[in-house]
């Protein structure tokens, strides 16, 4: 339990006041645990970070929407749910993903983990376009490695938050949106 309320409290602290202002005695202090029990148990501030990610990219609603993509019955409606998919992670663990965004700049370690993150992304965004390509609705000549990076670019979260949030569009409008423009893309006419 200890190690979850420490990992509670750096979730808390790193959306605010951020991850470079953010002290292990201050995650101590909100976790009601010693500095040296960030330490062990966690890893300290980068090792939270870590753990932070990993739950970010390792979610069971990761390996849900890869799933829920291959049982659609075409690449429009694949593309459909891996939008309800991303809503439904940025609603889960979007506050994690704007973290290690926000930290990578100033952060070489944060940095290495966002490359982690985008890294298992672009991966699990392959086999959902494997299985577009499968069906036979990949648009010809688009390799399914540049079909994942275009729908990286696409709903990478910053892009997605864009949308939804900045836009003002909501969460149906948002990914709608952003469904027809990666269709346009990738699928075959």
């Amino acid at each position: 339990m200890t190690r979850q309320e420490v990992i509670k409290a750096a979730r808390k602290l790193y959306a605010a006041p951020g991850y470079a202002q953010t002290t292990v005695d201050k995650i101590a202090r909100e976790a009601r645990v010693s500095p040296a029990t960030v330490y062990a148990q966690c890893g300290g501030k980068e090792g939270l970070l870590r753990t932070l990610m990993d739950i970010w990219t390792t979610s069971p609603t990761v390996g849900r929407i890869i799933t829920d993509s291959a049982a659609a019955p075409t690449g429009r409606t694949k593309l459909e749910v891996l939008a309800a998919g991303y809503a439904a992670h940025a609603a889960e663990a979007g506050d994690i993903m704007r973290i290690v965004e926000r930290a990578a700049p100033s952060s070489p370690a944060a940095q290495a983990f966002l490359d982690v993150a985008d890294q298992r992304h672009i991966e699990a965004l392959e086999m959902i376009v494997e299985g577009i390509a499968g069906n036979g609705d990949l648009a010809e000549g688009l390799s399914v490695e540049d079909a994942a990076k275009i729908i990286f670019f696409h709903f990478r979260n910053p892009q997605l938050v864009l949308a939804v949030e900045t836009f003002g569009w909501g969460v149906d409008r948002g990914t709608r949106w952003l469904v027809d423009r990666v269709a346009a893309a990738i699928l075959k006419d």
